[in-house]
C-alpha cells in the first residue's frame, strides 16, 4: 500500500539533540512490536537517562557504530542502527539492529533508505560483512532481500514473550 505522505523525509545520522525523539520512537517500537526486537520495552523504560545519552554518544562520529534516523521534520519517522563487532578478529563484521518505521510512514521504502545509509557507514569504516536477524516475515524480510541480504539460517525460539516463542531468520550481506 503506497502512502500519500510527503517524500521529503531526510535520512541522517543521530545527533545528541535527538535524545527525546530517539527515546520515544525506540520505546514505541519495543512496545508495539515486542516480537521484533531482542530488547524489552519494560527493561528499556526503566533505564536511567544516562543509558540513553550513552547510546547516542556511542553512535555520534564513532567507528564502532551509528544510528540513522528518518527525520520527517516534526517527528522521527524511523530508525536503525549498526554496531561493529568487538575484538580484533571480528571487527570486519557488524550487526544491524532496531530497524523500525512508524506505521503512518510505511510504504515509502524508508527502511531501504535507512539501511542504504548504514551500509555507506559500513563501507567508510572498513566493515566487510553485515548481519541482521528478523523475527517477522513478509514486509521486513522482503525489505532486507531488496537491500541485498541473503538468508543463512534460522535461530529457533530466539525470543520468548510469555509462553510464545519466535524464531529469528538470520541474514547477511557483503558490503
Amino acid at each position: 500500500m503506497e502512502n500519500s505522505l510527503p517524500h521529503d523525509i531526510s535520512i541522517r545520522p543521530i545527533r545528541e539533540s535527538d535524545l527525546p525523539a530517539f527515546k520515544a520512537i525506540r520505546l514505541e517500537a519495543l512496545r508495539e512490536h515486542p516480537e521484533s526486537f531482542g530488547s524489552d520495552y519494560a527493561e528499556n523504560l526503566r533505564e536511567p537517562e544516562s543509558f540513553w545519552v550513552a547510546r547516542i554518544k556511542d553512535a555520534v562520529d564513532s567507528s564502532e557504530g551509528c544510528i540513522i534516523l528518518a527525520d520527517a521534520g516534526n517527528e522521527l519517522a524511523g530508525l536503525a542502527g549498526v554496531r561493529r563487532e568487538k575484538g580484533v578478529k571480528g571487527r570486519h563484521a557488524a550487526m544491524i539492529w532496531g530497524v523500525y518505521v512508524r506505521p503512518k510512514y510505511r510504504g515509502q521504502k524508508l527502511a531501504d533508505r535507512i539501511i542504504a545509509e548504514l551500509l555507506t557507514w559500513c563501507r567508510s569504516n572498513q566493515v566487510r560483512i553485515v548481519r541482521l536477524s528478523a523475527t517477522c516475515t513478509g514486509p521486513a524480510v522482503r525489505c532486507y532481500l531488496r537491500c541485498g541480504f541473503a538468508v543463512y539460517g534460522v535461530s529457533p525460539e530466539e525470543i520468548r514473550i510469555g509462553d510464545k516463542y519466535y524464531d529469528e531468520t538470520l541474514m547477511w550481506r557483503r558490503v
